[in-house]
């Protein structure tokens, strides 16, 4: 599954400016200048993201941090950055158009949520995951996301939210057809979202959030045989899908959790194929 989240639970879209503090008057070498951005008295934000600004027009911009993340994201996908290579804040703030400094705090607080690891010698670097974290992701994921799968069937009957799930399993099933990659999960993450809001579970989204999801999406598309097993998660979710718009709480529950033991079995069983 995959999404923003902000300060207050919630969703957030693209594009925040963020003001950048003064600059120190200091031209350090690269090595010095990555190595040592890190103070350890930045404390962490309480959010992923931190909170969106309200404009005018009653839209939110994100922050920098949500900023970071997303061009983090696209360097990945264009391969311009892997996992385990250093992340250089002078060029990440060019692309972005900021000094150094906001950067730097946007890396220390994505740090702490697993995605970037702060090393001495190198600075930041990308976190690498193992499959053993794949795997717990998933146990950590599945008991959270069943809460919004489980109230999203108490509250199908409400307003339009049966279409928008029938919608939603219609473009899961659509995507088999696209070419595998990553994205697919990126579907699999909005049904949950759609869930999460149907069944008014903010919080659920929140501790999703925390997660980086979209980095983590991206490592199972790179360790599955997608093109073999894009079936077994549709069934899945036809399953859930149909739990769900059946009013049924306690089969669509059942449901999200063989789903996470199916998904932990194929890692798993992904795994030892490989020794």
């Amino acid at each position: 599954m995959t999404k923003a989240s902000t300060d207050a639970p919630g969703r957030v879209r693209k594009g925040e400016k963020t003001k950048a503090p003064p600059h120190v008057p200091r031209a350090p070498s690269e090595t010095e200048e990555d190595a040592d951005e890190f103070p350890s008295d930045i404390a962490g934000a309480p959010s992923p993201f931190g909170a969106p600004k309200l404009m005018a027009d009653g839209s939110t911009k994100t922050t920098l941090v949500q900023r970071v993340h997303e061009t983090l994201m696209e360097s990945l996908d264009e391969g311009v950055l892997r996992p385990g290579q250093r992340i250089k804040a002078a060029e990440l703030a060019k692309r972005l158009g900021v000094s150094r400094a906001p950067v730097r705090e946007a890396l220390h607080i994505l740090a702490g949520q697993g995605l970037v690891e702060l090393l001495p010698d190198k600075g930041a670097i990308m976190r690498e995951l193992s499959l053993a974290d794949l795997i717990q992701i998933y146990e950590v994921t599945g008991p959270i996301a069943k809460v919004g799968v489980a109230a999203a069937a108490r509250r199908i009957g409400e307003g339009d939210n049966r279409q928008r799930v029938e919608e939603a399993i219609a473009r899961i099933r659509a995507a088999r057809d696209a070419p595998p990659s990553y994205k697919f999960y990126l579907v699999l993450n909005d049904f949950h979202y759609l869930l999460n809001e149907i069944g008014q579970k903010p919080y659920v989204d929140y501790l999703l959030g925390l997660l980086n999801l979209e980095y983590w999406n991206r490592f199972l598309a790179g360790t599955i045989d997608m093109r073999l097993h894009i079936p077994g998660y549709i069934a899945n979710y036809n399953r859930m899908a149909d739990a769900v718009l059946a009013g049924d709480a306690r089969t669509a529950a059942a449901v999200m959790d063989s789903h996470v033991e199916w998904s932990i079995d194929l890692l798993e069983r992904t795994g030892q194929s490989r020794r």
